[in-house]
């Protein structure tokens, strides 16, 4: 079917799935013969085996959009293959559900692009599975978004292993909301006012422990260490949560409340460990010893003005890959590691090489 049209079928139109439609989709060139022929909400869908008119989605999808059905995504995939499509689905959401439903689509003819996380974190025996259901049914599954939005972490770290190269340690800021909350803070302030900050701008999630608990951390470092063939869980992630037990099981709103709390044992903490420390940053790591076993964990570290880290424009990221080849002067990625517009960029040159593969097959 090299020379069949391509259907994308986009699910999660929110920050990421929006920016895409709204700048990327129109350009999609024509001899691609890809197009949006589905949008999927929580609760509405919208199929158009036509195509969408990506500059009014937003208009017409209210005119036009229907209850979404629970096997949606499935009937679509079905009349795609009917039409002699390639479907390709476009997994913007952080919804683990639908992360579930990729050996299914595998099966059902679907290539998968995902901005999601929880698949390529999943427990290792659905990860085997998923794996192992997409090499059977030859399907394609790009996720370059999932770690470093827009940066070439993963692509590199799989050059890397083309190449013949050992990597042996990755680490880096990889949360785009804790790495503009600590360089913003220093000793002294009230971390609390600038987690509620970062909040307003919409940089963490609503409830902000989710990334003061390093968990978004630790799912990154999960599909980084698989990217370079070891096998890491989640539960091998040595996290450091930076919201006290006390206030880890109240409520969003319990917790927001309790604020000082909150700013009280980051303060013991800091002048007990860090007294004499201006600026941190929150790193991940993950790496393999000489004995082939593979560890990771987060921490919040220390810093100073020498540190990369303390140079980084606000928002931006900074990987280092050591390897054999890459020993002594480790490889560094480092730019713009979150925000919709640089991850819809990702996500498009997802796309964009997916339509090439496509096309050469």
């Amino acid at each position: 079917m090299s020379g069949a049209e391509v259907a994308i079928g986009v699910i999660g139109v929110g920050t990421i799935g929006g920016y895409w439609l709204d700048h990327f989709a129109p350009t999609l060139p024509l001899q691609s013969r890809a197009r949006v022929t589905a949008i999927f909400r929580r609760q509405q869908q919208w199929l158009a085996p036509r195509g969408i008119a990506s500059k009014h989605w937003r208009e017409t999808f209210t005119q036009h959009a229907q209850a979404r059905q629970a096997d949606g995504v499935e009937q679509w995939l079905q009349a795609t293959r009917q039409r002699e499509q390639q479907p390709v689905v476009l997994d913007l959401t952080a919804d683990k559900t639908i992360s579930r439903r990729y050996p299914a689509w595998f099966a059902s003819g679907a290539h998968i692009i995902s901005a999601n996380k929880y698949a390529g974190s999943s427990a290792w025996s659905f990860y085997q599975e998923l794996q192992r259901v997409r090499r059977q049914y030859q399907r394609h599954w790009l996720y370059n978004t999932t770690v470093g939005a827009g940066l070439p972490i993963l692509s590199a770290l799989h050059e890397r292993c083309l190449c013949g190269d050992q990597v042996q340690r990755v680490e880096g800021n990889l949360s785009g909301s804790l790495s503009w909350i600590f360089q913003q803070y220093r000793a002294g302030d009230k971390l609390s006012d600038w987690v509620l900050k970062a909040q307003k701008m919409g940089l963490t999630e609503p409830d902000p422990r989710l990334d003061l608990g390093g968990m978004d951390v630790a799912r990154k470092l999960v599909i980084l260490a698989r990217e370079v063939g070891w096998k890491l869980q989640l539960k091998d992630i040595n996290m450091q949560n930076l919201v006290p037990d006390t206030l880890q099981a109240v409520s969003a709103t319990n917790f927001v409340a309790r604020l000082d709390d909150f700013d009280q044992a980051f303060d013991a903490w800091r002048q007990r460990e860090h007294p004499n420390a201006e600026q941190f940053v929150y790193l991940g790591f993950v790496a393999r010893d000489g004995a082939g076993q593979a560890s990771g964990g987060t921490r919040l570290q220390p810093i100073d003005d020498s540190s990369p880290y303390a140079r980084l424009p606000a928002g931006n990221a900074n990987f280092t890959v050591q390897s054999r080849q890459y020993d002594a002067n480790p490889l560094v990625i480092q730019g713009p590691g979150a925000g919709p517009e640089v991850t819809a960029a990702g996500v498009h040159s997802d796309v964009l090489q997916l339509i090439a593969r496509l096309k050469n097959n």
